[in-house]
């Protein structure tokens, strides 16, 4: 790969995480950071989930996941039970309270994303998603 084709790629992402506004501090408007809207993502959709899974789904420093974990834990967003199988492991639920930040969170990005392809056609959104598919496929061979 030469320094051309390593500019084209970081100018696009440079452009995309601008576009959907990853960079800003909090994501969506919210009191959120993207890792944590990430890891509550994880929790939602597992249900329950230990949190060396969301490390190993996120590839996440464990760390850092304590620190987001802990956080959610004094706002109340998320619930830990043992493991029925191995006491020693702790299980991670969304909270009621928490369940319903995911939701606020989960219309937000709908709406973001509805109101950003307000601007293309249907042909383009269209043309879009498949390329998008196409991206995922070819950098799912070389992701972790």
């Amino acid at each position: 790969m030469d320094k051309h084709d390593v500019d084209k790629i970081r100018a696009f992402n440079r452009y995309y995480t601008k576009v959907i506004g990853l960079l800003d501090k909090f994501l969506l408007d919210s009191k959120f950071t993207l890792p944590e809207v990430r890891v509550m993502y994880e929790i939602h959709h597992a249900k329950k989930v230990s949190a060396k899974a969301i490390t190993e789904l996120l590839d996440m420093d464990k760390s850092y996941l304590s620190r987001v974990l802990l956080s959610f834990e004094k706002k109340g967003l998320i619930e830990k039970t043992s493991d029925h199988a191995d006491a020693r492991i702790q299980v991670i639920a969304l909270s009621a309270t928490g369940a319903k930040e995911y939701e606020k969170l989960n219309k937000a990005s709908d709406n973001q994303i509805a109101d950003l392809m307000k601007r293309l056609n249907n042909e383009e959104i269209k043309e879009l998603i498949l390329h998008m598919g196409a991206i995922q496929n070819i950098l799912s061979k070389i992701s972790k």
